[in-house]
Order: structure tokens, then C-alpha cells, then sequence
């Protein structure tokens, strides 16, 4: 069985059958903190099955200028939830997809994988959908405010970056592939040697 989503509009609910009962508690875990930038958790069956708040937004790719400092705070805000091991909450999924804009707020949206790792994980796997996307000069811009908002509130390790890009890169171009996602970009080798320079 894969995750069902139900959409009913008029009555502003979306209805997520998850595919398994430890998708339903991850996502259970972090509707429940109630936080400012996900969609309200309405109700839920104990089981499978969550009731959340529509959101009528535009998805992230769709804007013609996402405002990258923004949506990097989203990531400082989950960061900071708590840690465990050294390690802290992250998002992991970061398509984006899994972000929209609606009414002058950003929003994060599906923690059906989040985990407890280190926040490099999420900043690298998040700039890769938009090195894929942007040309050299645009994502050049992007990386600087992603990186120059986090590290005003939250530190960024030099080390666990350039040892975790590698890994990082094998893992989103194998979901790609496995999606069907092409890399056609021309700036992408380019734009990867821009996200190692982390210093």
C-alpha cells in the first residue's frame, strides 16, 4: 500500500493515509509539536491516518523568486527543536515539493522520513534540487543566503559538509533516477563545486 492523500478544498482538510504504522508516527511526531510553519494537525485515527490543515499554496519551483533567508529559517526552527547524540531533527525529504508559500508564509510540509542527523544533511540535500535547477550565477546567490542565514543562528561544520557531500550527492541522484527525474541543467557540475565551498 502507498501513502493515500485526500484533498476536500472546500472543507480545508487533507487526509494522509500513511503506508505504514512508523510513517504514522514519525508524521504524528512532529504535527503534535504544533509548529508555526507546518499545517495544524485536525485529527487522527491512533492508526494510520492524519487529518491536517489544507493549505492552499504555491509550491516552491512555481515562485518566480522564493525567498531563499526565509525558507532557511524554516530549517534553523526545526534544527533547534531538539537533539539527540549530537544530532537534531531533520526534514531529510527536501524536494520542494515538500515546501509552499501561501499567504505570506512559508511551509514544510511531509516528515514522513525525518530523522535525527546532522544539519549539514538538510542544507546539502535541500541546495542540490536548486543546483539542478539554476544556473551558476542564480544558484551562487541562492547558496550564500541559504548559508549566511544559518550560520547567523545556527553553526555549520566545514568538516562533517565536505565529508557528507559525496554520500549526500550519490543518494539524491539515485532517487532521480529512480523517480525519473533527469539532470538536463548545464550549470549542475558547476553548481556542485560551488555547494562544496562551504568555508
Amino acid at each position: 500500500m502507498k501513502t493515500e492523500i485526500i484533498i476536500n478544498k472546500e472543507k480545508k482538510q487533507v487526509i494522509k493515509i500513511c503506508d505504514s504504522p512508523k510513517m504514522f508516527k514519525k508524521e504524528m511526531y512532529i504535527y503534535k509539536k504544533r509548529l508555526p510553519f507546518t499545517p495544524k494537525l485536525i485529527d487522527n485515527d491512533g492508526k494510520n491516518t492524519l487529518m491536517l490543515e489544507y493549505i492552499e499554496g504555491t509550491p516552491l519551483m512555481d515562485l518566480a523568486q522564493p525567498n531563499f533567508a526565509k525558507i532557511t529559517e524554516l530549517f534553523i526552527n526545526l534544527h533547534s527543536l531538539e537533539s539527540k547524540n549530537g544530532k537534531c531533527i531533520c526534514h531529510y525529504d527536501n524536494n520542494p515539493k515538500n515546501y509552499l508559500f501561501a499567504e505570506g508564509k512559508y511551509y514544510m510540509l511531509d516528515f514522513s522520513e525525518w530523522v535525527y542527523d546532522y544539519p549539514e544533511t538538510d542544507l546539502i540535500h535541500f541546495l542540490l534540487f536548486w543546483a539542478s535547477a539554476y544556473n551558476s550565477v542564480k544558484f551562487k546567490h541562492v547558496f550564500e543566503q541559504v548559508i549566511s542565514t544559518y550560520k547567523a543562528k545556527r553553526m555549520i561544520n566545514p568538516l562533517e559538509w565536505e565529508l557528507m557531500i559525496p554520500e549526500i550527492i550519490l543518494r539524491f541522484d539515485s532517487r532521480r533516477i529512480e523517480f525519473g527525474k533527469k539532470q538536463t541543467h548545464p550549470d549542475i557540475a558547476e553548481n556542485r563545486e560551488i555547494l562544496r565551498d562551504i568555508i
